[in-house]
């Protein structure tokens, strides 16, 4: 919790800062998801899992080149995994929706006004929306299940946070392409001997206003 109201403050003090030097805009994108998975020493081998991303952004300049970008994004997490048993393939995706809020450090090179290469680099802290759905398939007949968030045991903790590394490219003055590697630090269950962590690619449009 002491991550969670730390990047709250901060994101509340880049709010604070005057508007005239700063931006507002919306992004747009794809998520490539994955979980890491250990229990007894076994790692699950897991899939990346398609998913949707989507939000808004404050763009704050400190000079020409550096920016903070706190953001406001829904994002879908998860995994899928298959495996072969007794010749009946057995199939389990799982989907995560979370409220997420990364705050950015940037930095670009060249001209702001044109086409501008950048990188980005911070922390994020998420929280767990509406249920984890599980579709499972053996063979031929599947199901789907929902799993309220608890507390690692009676279902995956809802809070998650971790870092965030990417690069852009800013096309024109208000369009960006970008991406980002998610590394997810909190471990979703309490089982002893147990690791459950999220990670992602996330590949997005911008639109700065």
């Amino acid at each position: 919790m002491k991550i969670k109201n730390l990047l709250l403050a901060v994101l509340l003090i880049v709010l604070s800062l005057p508007v005239v030097q700063a931006q507002f805009g919306v992004r747009l994108g794809a998520n490539l998801a994955n979980q890491t998975i250990e229990s007894g020493g076994e790692s699950l081998d897991t899939k990346m899992k398609f998913g949707f991303g989507a939000g808004v952004f404050y763009q704050y300049m400190v000079n020409d080149n550096f920016t903070i970008q706190p953001e406001l994004n829904f994002m879908q997490m998860g995994t899928k995994f298959d495996l072969d048993f007794l010749g009946t393939t057995i199939e389990s995706t799982t989907t995560f929706n979370y409220l997420q809020i990364p705050i950015l450090a940037k930095y670009g090179f060249g001209d702001m006004d044109a086409l501008n290469f950048y990188v980005q680099a911070g922390p994020y802290v998420a929280l767990g929306l509406g249920k984890v759905k599980t579709k499972s398939c053996v063979g031929d007949d599947c199901e789907t299940e929902d799993t309220d968030y608890g507390d690692g045991e009676d279902g995956p903790k809802s809070l998650d946070f971790g870092l965030q590394l990417g690069a852009g490219v800013n096309i024109t003055k208000n369009i960006s392409v970008d991406a980002r590697y998610g590394l997810g630090l909190a471990n979703l269950t309490s089982e002893e001997d147990s690791t459950y962590k999220n990670s992602s690619i996330f590949i997005s449009l911008g639109y700065k206003f």
